[in-house]
């Protein structure tokens, strides 16, 4: 295949060019050419006789690229599909030129293990991580390498919409204002190791090193089915978080396409109120047996939490808090707090609890901080604490919040046994109005997320 040296120029760039541009040269080849340059083109046999155009291409796993395996053309006459190995094609040029003549070509077959250009990649999604966004696929690059005809790069740009279209031959100006976007074969990591779908495209960096509330963010633009393949490529820990940021009604639709042992080991990593959430989408049924696979004690912490009434404290509270006895020193609590790092995601305060596990004061990590390692936790802790029956609504949590300015507050039984806290923001999250959230600027959830986790 080859194209002319201006529109190689042009594509690849001089060595100032874009880094994919360079690394596709690295490969030691400048002759490339888009994949919507060859459909429809003319196929001639040996003996120089228009048989068909190009109608598609089948794909093969290589050494380290995607590989042309067969051209399919339509014949002529009845449109028929003709498919031809790609060793029986001699020349890509202004025409495809075969060895043998028509009458000669061998009965062609497409193996379980080939796939097709049209089917596999043209207008599938990618995740582009650098953009923190999905992408569709517009068009594919090839270049001749090692004696193969390789698929070396996508394009995810205007222009490979144009192409398509044939409308690639707009006024030169206005063509060479529009950006090359491409994005380089060996960044594209498949979902299914099948090959049947090629969506996520990975730079330097893997997925799982985003933050979560950025992966959240692309899970949300994918359908179900890749929004799970996402998921389960994520280790467990990364997997939990992620599946927390995500929208409830995206993750509704997502537990629908899961079974009940992914569910389980994914709640394993997941806060208790928020696998109380995801739960409460769930039939009794299932939620039963989802129940049944994970720890008693974890159980059972979830099914308390499932239990209160919605839009209320109870609901909405987490059990994930750190708590010393009374009796403690200041030094004991930050090896307590080195402890329980990294287990619990927001560290606000730290509570002073009784033998019987009744609230007695509070602790800011300022106070901490600013107290002598060796002071006892009593003398320190402020006495008053301010808090709410698991029963009181969610307009009262987050009035108190905003009275006090705090962070987090504490949810205690009648008889003050603290059971877990409502922080700051969900109490923020559970009472903003819908037509006010649908307002806000689309990357609020984002700053949200990144913020609370910051803290």
């Amino acid at each position: 295949m080859s194209t002319s040296k201006s529109d190689a120029e042009r594509l690849m760039g001089k060595s100032s060019g874009p880094l994919w541009a360079k690394e596709i040269a690295s490969l030691g080849t400048d002759r490339v050419g888009f994949f919507s340059q060859l459909q429809g083109m003319k196929v001639v046999d040996s003996e120089g006789t228009m048989i068909g155009k190009i109608h598609d291409m089948s794909l093969k796993p290589g050494e380290s690229l995607l590989e042309i395996s067969r051209v399919i053309f339509t014949t002529n006459i009845l449109g028929e599909k003709v498919i031809v190995p790609i060793a029986n094609v001699c020349s890509i040029d202004f025409d495809v030129k075969l060895d043998l003549p028509r009458d000669e070509l061998p009965p062609g077959k497409i193996s379980e293990k080939e796939l097709l250009v049209t089917e596999t990649l043209l207008d599938k999604q990618i995740v582009d991580i650098d953009g923190l966004k999905v992408v569709r696929v517009n068009d594919v690059l090839l270049a001749p390498l090692k004696g193969a005809l390789c698929v070396v790069g996508v394009d995810v740009g205007f222009k490979g919409i144009l192409r398509r279209l044939g409308l690639s031959l707009w006024p030169r100006p206005l063509l060479d204002r529009l950006p090359n976007r491409i994005i380089p074969w060996w960044y594209i990591d498949p979902l299914d190791p099948g090959l049947r779908r090629i969506h996520l495209k990975i730079p330097r960096k893997g997925l799982s090193d985003l933050h979560p509330a950025d992966i959240a963010d692309i899970i949300e633009e994918l359908n179900n089915k890749d929004r799970v393949r996402v998921l389960q490529s994520l280790g467990p820990e990364t997997a939990a978080e992620t599946m927390e940021e995500v929208e409830p009604e995206v993750q509704a639709n997502m537990v629908n396409q899961m079974n009940s042992d992914q569910i389980a080991y994914l709640l394993k990593d997941m806060n208790p109120d928020n696998a109380a959430d995801l739960l409460s989408m769930m039939p009794k049924e299932k939620v039963s047996e989802i129940l049944g696979l994970i720890g008693p004690e974890e159980a059972q912490e979830i099914k308390s939490l499932m239990g209160y009434s919605d839009r209320t404290a109870g609901s909405l509270m987490t059990t994930d808090f750190v708590w010393v006895w009374s009796d403690c020193k200041v030094s004991d609590v930050f090896a307590r707090l080195r402890r329980a790092g990294d287990d619990i995601d927001m560290i606000y305060y730290i509570y002073v609890l009784n033998e019987k596990e009744q609230i007695l004061g509070v602790l800011s990590l300022r106070d901490l901080l600013l107290a002598d390692p060796e002071t006892k936790v009593n003398d320190v802790m402020k006495k008053e604490v301010i808090n709410v029956l698991p029963t009181a609504t969610i307009d009262e949590v987050a009035s108190l919040l905003s009275k006090y300015d705090f962070l987090s507050v504490p949810v205690v039984d009648p008889d003050g046994k603290m059971l877990g806290i409502v922080t700051f923001d969900d109490a923020l999250e559970a009472v903003i109005p819908d037509e006010l959230r649908n307002r806000l600027p689309w990357n609020y959830h984002k700053i949200r997320r990144v913020r609370a986790g910051a803290v």
